[in-house]
């Protein structure tokens, strides 16, 4: 965890993140979707992160509205959330998420390939940073109750 620890705190402090950030949560606005999101370019910052990552997202979800339960067949999931509050459910069991705490490996939620996940923000929007283990073109989203897939970026 030390290594994503040491990329996440350098995410934060970049401008262009930062920015990133403040577009989504003006998006959130204007959108009926429960989550906007974008990439993050992780080229800058590759010799950071473990081989295994291929890509970075930020996501802001509306405030008091759930993800909607999906999983991704085609990558294990490292989520931090960086602002707000409310709660996950991975697989079956519920986790009140922690503010990410770069001294807190608890503050991670690591999801495995093909395991069900929905993030409840509770009064404002919540704020994530999720590295996956597959680039952004080749991430596969699967709704759990519909078996509805989306893939984010297009090929």
């Amino acid at each position: 965890m030390k290594d994503l620890n040491a990329v996440v705190r350098i995410l934060l402090k970049d401008s262009s993140v930062k920015e990133t950030v403040d577009n989504l949560k003006a998006q959130i606005q204007k959108s009926d979707e429960p989550f906007v999101w974008e990439t993050i370019g992780i080229t800058p910052f590759k010799d950071r992160f473990l081989p295994e990552i291929q890509s970075v997202w930020t996501f802001v979800l509306r405030r008091n509205t759930p993800s909607v339960a999906h999983y991704h067949p085609n990558s294990i999931q490292h989520t931090v959330m960086i602002d707000g509050k409310g709660k996950v459910k991975i697989a079956k069991q519920w986790k009140e998420l922690r503010l990410f705490d770069p001294q807190d490996d608890e503050s991670w939620y690591i999801i495995d390939k093909n395991v069900p996940h929905e993030f409840y923000p509770e009064e404002q929007e919540m704020i994530v940073i999720s590295l996956h283990t597959c680039s952004s073109n080749e991430l596969i989203e699967i709704e759990y109750d519909s078996g509805r897939q989306r893939s984010y970026e297009p090929e």
